[in-house]
């Protein structure tokens, strides 16, 4: 059995953190060294069959590719009309970008504990209405995640 991370899944920069032995939260690095990892996907415009770049580098390639990059997609969760698409003709729901965010959050988890990540709680600001809470939650079954609990982030900072 994989262990279970929370995940502030941030408008600009999402974190992962897991409970450790005395109580208290630890936040995991990313593959970079970094405590946050930014919340922007860059979509190579070739032929769509390359993985999407999520965090400084796809932050960095804003600059350059613009068209090509999707940033502050928390804002659009749970729409049904938006969508991004990208330069080599594919299309994307807020739910997918989001997953493609949560997925290398949890390969950043897995590497930094050396075992898999299987559960999580995923944090949501408060104003979240029911639709954006389900879209955050299938966002995270899409990125291999059995997400546990959508938690409000006040709640999550008075528990921590």
């Amino acid at each position: 059995m994989g262990r279970a991370v929370g995940i502030d899944l941030g408008t600009t920069y999402s974190a992962v953190a897991i409970m450790d032995d005395a109580g208290g939260a630890t936040i995991l690095p990313n593959s970079e060294g970094e405590n946050t990892t930014p919340s922007v996907v860059f979509f190579s415009e070739t032929d769509g069959k390359d993985e999407p770049v999520v965090g400084t580098m796809a932050k960095h390639m804003a600059a350059q590719s613009p068209d090509d990059v999707v940033q502050f997609v928390k804002r659009h969760m749970g729409d049904p009309n938006w969508r991004f698409d990208s330069t080599s003709g594919q299309s994307y729901t807020a739910e997918e970008v989001s997953a493609i965010i949560l997925k290398r959050l949890k390969q950043d988890a897995e590497l930094a504990l050396g075992e898999p990540v299987t559960d999580a709680v995923i944090t949501v600001p408060a104003y979240f209405d029911d639709a954006r809470r389900t879209a955050t939650k299938q966002a995270g079954k899409m990125a291999g995640f059995n997400v546990m609990r959508v938690l409000n982030e006040p709640t999550a900072a008075a528990i921590s």
